[in-house]
């Protein structure tokens, strides 16, 4: 092997080094780590579970009753503690803020706090939840057009958008990803504002599997692409100049690293699980 080939070789076990390390860091990280410079409210507020209900093969929808009103910007995520132990979750909001009860729809892993709601939370159990995050957006911004973006439990805070803005003149043109149908968590509740509402629209990519669902018309059978965002960015942008408009993105970090580099305008979002 030449010299060159050598240190050919050597950066690119560097390069596959670093990366391993920051993907090892993330995952060993507490939620509490990865969120330290974020905005927090400073009190922590005490709930009840009122409900837990599977919404997926791999989804618990958690409904929680607060002992005083929690209010929250439609995007925000809560730390969420648990009784037990030590380990602080973080779950994005997705109920409406004009509701005085919250809901959190939580994933199966084996990370301690999704754990606990999987396997052991039961309606009447005692939680605490502090609300959190930079990336939100007011119901009231008078912005003309959303393009939201979601991949699979990433729906979350998109949803309590959408949700908020309902009764306004913007309008909300949702892109969801999922592996299969029945991890399309929200599907009724997204296809009733899509039929009462004339400003939310709603996309549905399905990336694995078939579809199943009769009335799934609108299903795509592919990852949701630079191209196809593009696509809506160049339509409205004909029509509204773009600071009448906003692009948030959700979902798990390699999807946000890739789509938030290709589309033609500006993203927000947060990379903290």
């Amino acid at each position: 092997m030449t010299a060159a080939s050598l240190a050919l070789h050597s950066r690119r076990f560097t390069s596959l080094l670093a990366t391993s390390t920051s993907v090892l860091s993330r995952i060993m990280s507490t939620h509490l780590e990865r969120t330290n410079g974020n905005t927090r409210e400073p009190e922590v507020e005490n709930c009840t579970v009122s409900s837990i209900t599977d919404i997926s093969p791999t989804v618990k929808l958690l409904q929680l009753a607060p002992e005083r009103p929690v209010t929250f910007k439609p995007g925000q995520w809560v730390d969420f503690f648990i009784p037990r132990t030590n380990m602080v979750g973080g779950y994005s909001l997705c109920s409406d803020p004009r509701s005085p009860n919250l809901e959190l729809a939580v994933k199966y892993s084996t990370h301690p706090p999704a754990h606990w709601v999987h396997k052991t939370c039961k309606a009447g159990e005692k939680v605490q939840v502090r609300v959190g995050g930079d990336v939100f957006l007011e119901p009231d911004s008078r912005v003309k057009v959303v393009l939201l973006i979601a991949g699979g439990i990433g729906i979350n805070p998109l949803l309590s958008m959408i949700r908020a803005g309902v009764d306004t003149e913007t309008k909300y043109h949702l892109l969801y990803s999922a592996a299969t149908v029945e991890e399309l968590i929200f599907f009724d509740d997204l296809e009733k504002l899509t039929a009462s509402h004339d400003n939310v629209t709603v996309e549905y990519f399905i990336t694995k599997g078939t579809v199943k669902l009769d009335n799934l018309v609108k299903a795509n059978r592919e990852r949701i692409s630079p191209e196809a965002v593009n696509k809506l960015v160049s339509d409205y942008k004909s029509r509204f100049d773009e600071s009448d408009m906003r692009c948030f993105l959700c979902g798990p970090p390699p999807m946000i690293d890739f789509l938030s580099k290709e589309i033609k305008m500006k993203c927000e979002y947060e990379k903290w699980w």
